[in-house]
This record gives structure tokens, C-alpha cells and sequence, in this order.
């Protein structure tokens, strides 16, 4: 019996049979791009009533109206902001009426440095400067002067000659201003010996020996001015020792701010 054959290729030997079989492959890329430009098609057809149901659903949640789901057309620039214009601001009336006030506090503040340097000016041209002594408070300028060796003796409500001295020049000063003025009369804290007569009694006394003074002598206007005392019950320190005390012993002059009656209104 003859013994098969056995077919054996070279390698390098041409392949005579399928030589056609790479249009197949050709023919399958042909064929996906086909469905590709298809697809690409369909998508590009749009469903105006779709879409405009679509862009009505989003008017409830975005706040935009129907017909209105494109964006204008535009170069795709950001264009530059337009200049905003803020809206002038209302004040509430209680608001408003803060402001005024303290508008109204701040000019009046600055009037009162008017009257201290004014002050400053007379009573150091008439070598009295450094028996005064003032300070700012919320009521007004205080220009406080001791009591002992300089408005009065100790226990005494009758003016001495350098307390006249000092009485005159801050009348004549003040009188020049439109400031009501509130004399105040002040004691340390020692009692007096003399019966039903306290430091209230003295206190008022000195107060109002000073206010008369002003008027009487010094022609200043009754309607702007006031006395009262207080007796040891303000001090300006605590009653510890004789110095202390001293200082707590003094006649004031209340320059009261001129805005104050309109801050009460208020």
C-alpha cells in the first residue's frame, strides 16, 4: 500500500487560494462607519415637542419661561460688567433720629472746647489758671474750684477776695457763650457743729452765694443759670485723709452741652 503524501508548505511560499479574504474585513469597517453616521444622524433630529415640554418642566425649579431654553447667541466673549448702580439707602425714622443725635452730640462737644480754651485764655491772663481745674463729662465741661483758701474760709459761705477774683472771670468768660450754667455746691464728708445746720445747708449756701455774685455783680443772665448742693454726697474722691477731703470740697461750674434739651425731646 503506497504511503500518503504529506503536503508541506516552504515557508516564504505565496498562498495561492484566498487571496480576496481581506475584503471582508473592509467591507465589516464599511459598514460600522455607515451605522455610526446613522446614529450621528438621528441624534441631530430634534423633537420640538419634546423639547419644549422638556424646557416647560424646568420653569417651576430654574425660574425660566418657556421659549426661553437657548442661550442668546453671542462671539463667546464674557462681556465687561455694566457699572451697578446702588440704590440710595432709606434710614428707618428711629435710625435717623440716632444719627441726628449724634450729630447734634459731636457739634456740641466741639463748642464746649470753644468755651474751655476761651477759659484757658482768661483765667491765665488773670493768674487764676491753676486754681481751676476742668474736665469733660457727658452733661457738659465742669470747671471745678476748691472751696478752702480760695472760694471760701473753711466752714464759711462769704466769698474771699481771690474767690471774687476767679467768680468774675468765669462769669464774664461764660456770659460771652450761649451755655446754660448749673453751680454746684459740694462738702467732704465731716459733719457740721452747728445744730439742724448740715453740709446740705452749707453746701446750697455757697452754691447760691456764687450764683447771685455772677448775677449781681457780673450781669449774667438769669434765665441760663442755676444753683444747687449736693452736700457730701458727690465726691470726687473718697474721704480718706485731709487731702482727699480737701479736694471733695469745691464749688462747680456745670457748662452744660447746648444739645441737651433736644436729646431729652428725643
Amino acid at each position: 500500500m503506497p504511503a500518503a503524501r504529506t503536503s508541506v508548505r516552504r515557508r516564504g511560499a505565496k498562498d495561492e487560494g484566498g487571496g480576496a479574504g481581506w475584503l471582508t474585513t473592509y467591507g465589516d469597517l464599511v459598514t460600522l462607519l455607515m451605522c455610526f453616521f446613522v446614529l450621528l444622524y438621528a441624534m441631530s433630529e430634534v423633537d420640538i415637542a419634546k423639547f419644549q415640554a422638556f424646557v416647560s418642566g424646568l420653569a417651576v425649579p430654574f425660574g425660566n419661561q418657556a421659549g426661553e431654553g437657548l442661550l442668546p447667541e453671542n462671539d463667546g466673549l464674557v462681556p465687561e460688567p455694566s457699572p451697578s448702580v446702588v440704590p440710595p439707602v432709606e434710614l428707618t425714622p428711629d435710625v435717623s433720629q440716632l444719627l441726628d443725635r449724634a450729630a447734634a452730640a459731636e457739634a456740641a462737644m466741639a463748642r464746649l472746647d470753644e468755651v474751655s480754651e476761651a477759659l484757658d485764655e482768661a483765667l491765665t491772663e488773670a493768674g487764676l489758671v491753676d486754681l481751676v481745674d476742668q474736665r469733660r463729662e457727658e452733661r457738659g465741661l465742669v470747671v471745678s474750684v476748691a472751696s478752702d483758701d480760695v472760694l471760701f474760709a473753711l466752714g464759711s459761705t462769704d466769698i474771699s477776695s481771690i474767690g471774687a477774683k476767679v467768680i468774675a472771670t468765669v462769669a464774664e468768660t461764660l456770659g460771652d457763650f450761649p451755655h446754660e450754667v448749673l453751680v454746684e455746691g459740694h462738702t467732704d464728708d465731716l459733719p457740721l457743729r452747728r445744730g439742724s445746720y448740715t453740709n446740705w445747708n452749707l453746701s446750697t449756701d455757697r452754691s447760691v452765694a456764687v450764683l447771685s455774685r455772677m448775677v449781681e455783680r457780673h450781669d449774667f443772665p438769669t434765665h441760663r443759670i442755676g444753683a444747687v448742693g449736693y452736700g457730701e454726697y458727690r465726691p470726687l474722691v473718697e474721704n480718706k485723709g485731709s487731702s482727699s477731703r480737701a479736694r471733695n470740697r469745691r464749688v462747680d461750674f456745670v457748662v452744660l452741652r447746648d444739645d441737651a434739651a433736644s436729646e431729652t425731646e428725643l
